[in-house]
């Protein structure tokens, strides 16, 4: 059976860049002026304000080389951004009964998992979620992980390999701190991973194709991948380094551990993300979350270790023109990627800053924020996204003429994307067909 969601369209809207509802001259003076100061070739970022877009803007090169400018839709490496990704996902598991946060993580895993000087004390998932497992960062492992544009090594894996006490990157003292699990705060990446991994062997389902069905598809993020293979790559910016007073060029890249920092996205889609969790899980009529599930990840989780730490967001400081207020958000950091977004639930007030630059946004965070509170928005873009009218897949006796993907380029019939039909009258249809 096949059903459609039928939101009517002007051709008009078919734009790679979207008309920004409130620009600012000296927003955008200051953003380009720190562009310079850290390097940045190119920069997208987005203000959401009581669950709309109310400012949106782009600036610099995705690709220096070939002279193609950053759009809003185009594609950023998000880098650490990823993990509250891996961490929703965590979330919905449990929503679902298939697990709770302080259930041991070996509990879910094919081989033996533990700490080897804390044997018997049980590494939990919210641990993992916290940064609080003792699992640590092994540099020289992780550095055999990378490849281009993406990885060689699966998931499953790469986390027997560093995590099963018989793996081929295991380490005893490498790959775990020598404090108890649940003791000690320290930042780790390859916790993430095993995080997203313990969702793949629950739901018998690759982590990215969970991703793509349970979060992207439902928050229309249609521009927002996991893996290379799964994007066009001229929409997606690529990396740069500056040496020597030059910008210079990476190649696209991706490593096996791949839920703590790999995902893809613009920041249209992360709008749509931004603006779920503000509202509190739900997008239009589609629900992601519960309410309770999004205010139990924005709570310290752990604070006689760090007063920061939710469950995989974090709380950090903006600044200001009326003092500083602590937002919760992740920053991201790859490289040639610096990203950072940051959400308010106090004011309904959510920004995002992606950058294809080794730099940091954290006083272009503090402008946009800024610049958010003290917006009376004239006016917004709202999001098109939700089940709204289902019905039976019909042209109504017209003639269907082309199909086009939300870019605007002519394809062919794909189920579970969004597309848009023209028809012979000359009208036009925005269709989203479940099979």
């Amino acid at each position: 059976m096949k059903y459609y969601v039928s939101i009517g369209l002007l051709l008009s809207c078919l734009s790679l860049q979207a008309q920004n509802p409130n620009p600012s001259t000296s927003v955008d003076a200051y953003i380009q002026n720190e562009m310079d100061l850290e390097h940045f070739p190119g920069v997208s970022a987005v203000i959401v304000k009581n669950g709309e877009i109310v400012w949106v803007e782009s600036y610099g090169f995705a690709d220096i080389e070939n002279n193609i400018p950053v759009e809003d839709s185009t594609i950023f490496m998000l880098a650490s951004i990823s993990k509250l990704f891996a961490g929703t996902a965590t979330m919905q598991l449990m929503e679902d009964g298939l697990l709770e946060l302080d259930d041991a993580a070996s509990d879910y895993l094919p081989w033996l998992f533990y700490h080897p000087l804390h044997g018997t004390v049980p590494i939990t998932l919210r641990q993992i979620m916290t940064h609080t497992s003792s699992i640590q960062d092994n540099g020289a492992a992780m550095g055999t992980y990378y490849d281009y544009p993406d990885p060689s090594i699966s998931l499953a894996d790469c986390m027997e390999g560093y995590f099963s006490y018989n793996g081929t990157n295991y380490s005893a003292t490498d790959n775990f701190l020598s404090d108890v699990p649940g003791t000690v705060y320290d930042y780790s990446n390859m916790a993430t991973a095993l995080n997203g991994y313990v969702t793949e062997r629950i739901t018998s389902t690759p982590f990215d194709t969970y991703c793509k069905t349970n979060i992207f598809e439902p928050l229309c993020m249609e521009n927002t991948a996991w893996f290379m293979a799964d994007l066009d790559s001229n929409q997606v910016a690529r990396p740069y380094s500056f040496s020597g007073g030059n910008y210079v060029a990476n190649a696209h890249y991706g490593f096996a551990d791949y839920p703590d920092g790999q995902l893809r996205s613009s920041v249209l889609d992360l709008a749509n993300f931004m603006i779920t969790y503000l509202n509190g899980g739900s997008l239009g009529t589609n629900t992601i979350l519960s309410s309770s599930s999004v205010n139990e990840m924005w709570t310290p989780q752990v604070p006689a270790i760090e007063g920061s730490q939710g469950l995989n967001w974090y709380q950090e400081l903006l600044y200001h023109s009326g003092g500083a207020t602590l937002l919760w958000g992740h920053n991201g950091g790859e490289l040639g990627v610096s990203t950072d977004m940051y959400l308010d639930p106090a004011t309904n007030i959510g920004l995002c800053v992606l950058a294809n630059g080794g730099g940091s946004a954290i006083y272009i965070c503090d402008k946009l924020y800024d610049y958010a509170l003290s917006l009376n928005p004239t006016n917004s873009i709202v999001p098109e996204c939700g089940s709204i009218g289902i019905s039976e897949l019909s042209a109504g006796g017209k003639e269907l003429v082309k199909i086009l993907d939300v870019l605007g380029r002519e394809t062919t019939f794909k189920p579970n994307t969004t597309l848009i039909y023209l028809y012979s009258d000359g009208s036009s249809e925005k269709v989203y067909v479940i099979e």
